[in-house]
Order: structure tokens, then sequence, then C-alpha cells
């Protein structure tokens, strides 16, 4: 053989390798379609998974289930959608000084188009006006303390905004504390209750909640036997100390503002009540204690029978969750909807959504790097959301970021361990 076709049938030799590699890889590729995408846009999550786990992987597999649909229908030709999460804890406890640090790295990722976060109202105080001064828009799912979106606050949490008249950043698509704690002591009074003990654990979101919930109890004619509070630097000890007071008052219902867990308290001054004598008394709480982790954790019997209030409809029958509740079991097996769920999946599709008309309108060009003034423009059109139809029903803010969805559901706690769940009661009676 000649060198020439030595050389030749190595070549033929070796392109026929190549091919049947490239075929090898493609037959690997093709189990998990693709699209042809060149370019990846995030959306941020930052959220206390070393606190509150059980509501923070809720949130975080919601965002998947949006993210994996964005992708799966090419919601904008040439761009795969991702997320980046990141955990706000310090010492277990959900921490604004860490949200903030978060949310300087996400503002810091030229691909991060938006966040969904934070959990906890206190967080967000902090977190915010960092986001607003880099045009980032956040939705949270779950923040319903009231001064977040209060005009009159806007240079302390939007500074931007109020200075520079640059468009709002932050929006959430639950409602606020106002309509919950509200919507709670209706219900109370709705369903008998007459003689109420009020507490919380000197957190941010549950003063607030207890607050409004005791303001409307005694507008209605409740009795507000007392208002005391755990000390959120001995939460074990105080809670037994706080039931002994609360038992000597012998109240029907206790409302406690804050959330479960260790840092929380919910379940353990539920428990000292019992262990105080008071068999009978109804524990009841907000969408802080709507987690089947309160019941998991009580180990004295006080979550049974508990109530707990969340916002929104139940997602389980609502009409409108049903598509995200097949898909949310399909991409994660055995998974349950968690209380926050349906209004994280709605906020990443808002954002996706204000994301793909930007793309489409020529604001933004499939590879542009992020910046203050592109980050804005998906912004102006988060707030002009009025047509997307998601999880929670009809989706639109108002002026000042909050949510038009105002429902408050009630439930009641039963089980314990793997058998522990949440059953609907019913809506509570809209407030204003």
């Amino acid at each position: 053989m000649s060198p020439r076709a030595t050389r030749l049938a190595r070549a033929l030799a070796a392109g026929a390798v190549l091919t049947s590699l490239a075929s090898t890889v493609h037959a690997a590729g093709s189990a998990r379609p693709r699209a042809a995408s060149s370019f990846t846009y995030k959306i941020g999550i930052s959220l206390p998974y070393n606190e509150l786990a059980e509501l923070s992987n809720g949130i975080k597999q919601s965002v998947q289930v949006a993210v994996a649909q964005a992708n799966k229908n090419h919601t904008v030709p040439g761009v795969t959608f991702d997320i980046q999460s990141l955990d706000d804890t310090i010492n277990g406890q959900h921490s604004g000084q860490k949200d903030s640090q978060n949310a300087s790295a996400l503002i810091n990722d030229n691909r991060v188009i938006g966040e969904v976060g934070p959990l906890n109202s206190s967080a967000a105080k902090v977190s915010e006006p960092t986001y607003n001064r880099a045009g980032l828009v956040q939705i949270s799912p779950s923040n319903t303390n009231p001064d977040l979106t209060v005009k009159s606050k806007r240079a302390l949490y939007e500074p931007a905004s109020a200075i520079s008249g640059a468009p709002i950043t932050y929006f959430r698509t639950c409602t606020t504390d106002i309509i919950q704690g509200r919507s709670d002591a209706r219900y109370a009074k709705k369903a008998g209750f007459k003689n109420i003990f009020v507490t919380d654990n000197q957190g941010i979101y549950g003063i607030g909640l207890s607050n409004y919930f005791e303001q409307e109890a005694k507008m209605l004619g409740l009795n507000v036997l007392g208002h005391s509070s755990l000390d959120a630097q001995n939460i074990s000890a105080s809670a037994q100390s706080l039931a002994t007071t609360i038992a000597s008052k012998k109240p029907d219902l206790v409302f406690f503002g804050g959330e479960y867990g260790s840092k929380g308290g919910a379940e353990i001054l539920a428990d000292d009540l019992r262990s105080a004598g008071l068999s009978k008394v109804v524990f009841m709480g907000g969408d802080g204690i709507f987690a089947t982790d309160f019941i998991k954790g009580s180990s004295k019997g006080g979550a049974q029978g508990a109530l707990a209030s969340n916002v929104g409809r139940n997602a389980l029958t609502s009409p409108y969750a049903q598509s995200f509740v097949a898909a949310k079991k399909a991409q994660f097996p055995g998974s349950s909807i968690e209380g926050y769920d349906i209004y994280a999946y709605d906020a990443a599709n808002v954002i996706i959504r204000a994301f793909a008309k930007a793309v489409k309108g020529g604001q933004i060009k499939v590879g542009n790097p992020m910046t203050v003034a592109l980050r804005q423009t998906i912004a102006r059109n988060v707030a002009g959301t009025s047509d997307y139809r998601g999880a929670t029903g009809q989706v639109s803010f108002d002026k000042n970021g909050d949510s038009s969805n105002r429902d408050i559901s009630v439930y009641r706690a039963s089980g314990t361990g793997a058998s522990a769940k949440w059953t609907f009661v019913a809506l509570a009676p809209a407030a204003s």
C-alpha cells in the first residue's frame, strides 16, 4: 500500500471512530432530550433549609417544576433556565444578614434574572434594599409582614425606587398578616371560641400576626384574656412558664404568632399547655406552623387538633392547582404539597414570563449578561402581570407589589410520625 493510500485509510478509519463516538453520545443523550440552547439564565432561591426544611424544600421543588416546564416547552428559544439555591441561616436560624449576603451573590451572577424568596419576612427586611438597588426582582411566596410593601416605608426597603423613581423590585404572591390575622380572628368567632389567650415568639412575623389577630378579636367582641411572648433566647424554659400562666386563665383557644421548630417554639408551647393541664384547649397559629414537622415535633399531644391558617386556597382541591400538583408529584415522586408550593411555582413562572416578554419585545437579547437596566426591565414586566392564570388562580399585583389573592384557609392537625397530616377545614371569613 502506498504512503498516500495508507494515510487515506487511516483518515477513513479515524472518521469512522468519530462517527461511532458521535452516535454513542447522541444515543446516550437521547434519553433526556434537551433544547438546542446556548445560554443559561437562573432563578435564585434563598431559604432557611437548616431551620424550616419542609417548607423550604417545597418552595425549591416548586420552582424546579416551573423551570423544568419552561425548558420542556422552549418558552424562550435559545435559553435553558436553571436555579441557584442558597441557604439563609446562621446557627440554624434564618438571618437577614445572611439573606442579604445571598442577595449580593445572586446579583453578582450576571445570569440571574430574579429571585423566589425569601421565606421569612425578617430576612426580606434586610435583603430587599440590596435587591432594589441592583434592579433584581424578588417575589416571595411567603412573606406576610405588611411593612415590606407599604409606600410610606419605600425609602427604607426600596431606596432606588423611592429616590430615583426606579421600578419597584419586591413582590409577593401571598397575602399579608393584616388579612391573615383578621381572617383568623373571624374564623375563631365563627367556630364558637370565646375566651382567647394570644402569644408570639418575639419574631417580626409572629408579633405582627398576633397583634392583627388580637385587634380583630377584640373588635369582634371576643374575650382576649392576655397577650404574652416566649423568650426568643430561651424558648424551652419560657414556654413552660408561659403555659402555667395561660392555664390559670382557662382559655378555650390559644393563638400563637410564630413558627415551628426549636427556634420558633410552636410545638414546644403546644406540648407545655397539655402538661399544664389544658387538655381541651385548642392551639391555633398561622402559616408559620402549617407544616407536618410541627405535628411530628410534638411529643406530648399538644399538636393534636391544632388549627393553622395558610395563605390561599387548598392546593389539593383548587381546580387551578391540579396540573401543578400532578407535575410536582411526577417530578418528585413521594413528595407532598407544602404550604407555599403553589405560590413559589407562580412566582417562578411570573419571572420567566417577564423575562420572555423582554426577549420577545427586543429589550433583552438572548446571551446578554444581566445589567441593572435589563433587570429593571424584567421588574417592570412583573409589575404589569395581569394575564397569567397560575396554580393560585389569576395572578396580578397592585402598585405596591402586593398580590390580589386574599384567600385564607384553615386546617386541622392530626396523626403522628409518618401519619401526621393537615386536613382542610374551611375558608376563613374574608377580611379587608
